[in-house]
């Protein structure tokens, strides 16, 4: 069947509601991060260092610990999003394909992404569930885990980004299903992220889970890629409800 008849993307309505959806949750995504990780959760910029002694880190979490807990609230809101966005994103490619091939692959890497991301949630909120009992050492520890799932995840989350990439680059010319900069985009992302998997060998410095490089710039660049791919999934609904 040929995949242009099978898609009807023109009188689809109920797959343009789903892909728009998809975007609409890179969006939310990208809001209830900024809510419960920069403005209450003490995830970016960061509360916590590397280089911080356990008796340093449970000061800090215990002054900031009812900020820090609704702000986990949000952030596992933020991270379980990254389900609809990645399933919108490879829906659209499934669209172009006669067989299945880089949408299911994409559906694995949104599924290990959405995971790790959740777990990084889920760490940063037993960080201050009871820090007045764990041992300093273990808030430390839920800290330690929670960046390193999210910054040295380089092969999973710069992974997803190579399968939309190449879902692009594979289309036949003028029949991809984002425009052919989103796949240049996608691959400069995963160049971006690579600084996060230096953090195993530094505590001080720009290459630290805390650092300018390490850090900022794999969170900043991530949260822009979904921000990028949000836009082009609403424009992709919109120009084809037409």
């Amino acid at each position: 069947m040929d995949i242009n008849t099978q898609s009807s993307p023109e009188s689809d309505g109920f797959f343009r509601s789903a892909l728009a959806f998809g975007g609409y949750s890179g969006y939310a995504a990208i809001i209830l991060f900024i809510i419960g990780g920069v403005w209450l959760g003490g995830m970016l910029p960061p509360l916590l260092n590397a280089s911080d002694s356990p008796a340093q880190a449970v000061a800090k979490v215990s002054d900031n610990l009812l900020a820090i807990q609704i702000g986990s609230i949000f952030l596992i809101a933020s991270f379980a999003l990254f389900g609809s966005f990645g399933a919108g994103m490879a829906m659209q490619v499934r669209r172009y394909e006669t067989t299945p091939g880089w949408s299911y692959i994409q559906l694995i890497f949104t599924a290990a992404g959405t995971t790790l991301a959740l777990i990084v949630a889920f760490a940063w909120a037993l960080m201050v569930f009871r820090p007045e009992t764990y041992h300093p050492s273990i808030v430390l520890m839920w800290a330690d885990l929670a960046y390193f799932i999210a910054l040295f995840s380089v092969p999973v989350f710069g992974g997803w980004c190579v399968m939309v990439a190449l879902s692009i680059f594979f289309a036949e010319e003028g029949n991809e299903p984002f425009p052919r900069w989103a796949g240049y985009l996608n691959l400069w992302m995963v160049l971006l992220f690579a600084p996060g998997q230096m953090i195993m060998w530094f505590k001080e410095g720009p290459f630290a889970w805390h650092g300018l490089i390490a850090m900022y710039l794999p969170f900043i660049a991530f949260f822009i890629w979904i921000g990028v791919m949000s836009h082009l999934m609403i424009k992709i609904a919109k120009e084809e409800s037409k």
